[in-house]
């Protein structure tokens, strides 16, 4: 296992300076970007190592981010929307949709420092913002979880999330756990409710499924025929948000 763990570290760039890598994973979460200090009523940004967890530590690229799924996602959403957001980081999406004040959110994670921090940050917003860690395996970001990903149900009732949003999950599960991520997906949704789901789309020629927890390319046909086997229909192909495919999934208005 240590060697395969190595293995894959060495697949990736280099480590910045201050990489989250490089600190405490039980302390992580104590801080916030010093260069950008809590105002009043404001919400913390999170610290560079925490950020660089993410893929987006320039703060640049990560309010980018942040702010283009936000408008994305809330083109979509109901009245009164509850959202689940699958591999929600430090917070990236959140920040922005708490300006919804009708909105109800529950952010996971498997890598807990991140969790904690957002836990911190959104206090104020009480049981309006929820996080929960997912305890489970990943070589790179949670090498001690204890549950795999195709076993894990995720933290909400059947039926009870009008919008999933997997900004960047799915360009890191195998295809058993992306297959069981999309009935979990499915299950989630009220009916008529919708997913937004970013995906790399380059595997090699004569592959529909490729790659490893590093990235995975999937043939977009065929992630379309996996969402329709899970009961999620396409909607639409919103295109290339920052170097990734989304496409809307809906889940029918009527169950047969």
């Amino acid at each position: 296992m240590l060697n395969a763990l190595r293995a894959l570290r060495a697949r990736l760039r280099p480590c910045p300076v201050n990489d989250w890598r490089m600190h405490d994973r039980e302390t992580m979460h104590h801080f916030d970007e010093p260069g950008l200090p809590l105002q009043p009523y404001g919400l913390a940004v999170p610290s560079f190592p925490l950020r660089t967890s993410t893929g987006a530590p320039g703060l640049d690229f990560w309010f980018g981010l942040g702010d283009a799924w936000a408008h994305m996602t809330s083109r979509f959403l109901p009245a009164n929307p509850a959202v689940l957001d699958i591999g929600c980081g430090c917070g990236k999406l959140a920040r922005f949709l708490r300006l919804n004040p009708t909105l109800r959110y529950v952010g996971v994670d498997l890598f807990k420092p991140s969790i904690e921090w957002c836990r911190r940050a959104f206090a104020f917003e009480g049981e309006r913002f929820r996080f929960e860690h997912f305890d489970g395996y990943s070589a790179l970001y949670n090498p001690d979880g204890v549950v795999q990903a195709r076993d894990y149900r995720l933290p909400v009732d059947t039926a009870s999330i009008d919008m999933v949003v997997c900004g960047s999950l799915f360009t890191h599960l195998l295809e058993p756990d992306a297959v069981h991520y999309l009935a979990e997906i499915s299950r989630a949704l009220k009916p008529g409710g919708q997913a937004l789901i970013s995906i790399h789309v380059e595997p090699p020629p004569g592959e529909r499924f490729a790659g490893d927890e590093v990235r995975i390319d999937i043939d977009e046909a065929y992630f379309l025929e996996l969402c329709a086997n899970a009961g999620l229909s396409s909607a639409e192909r919103i295109g290339v948000v920052y170097g990734q495919v989304v496409h809307r999934l809906q889940r029918a208005a009527v169950q047969s």
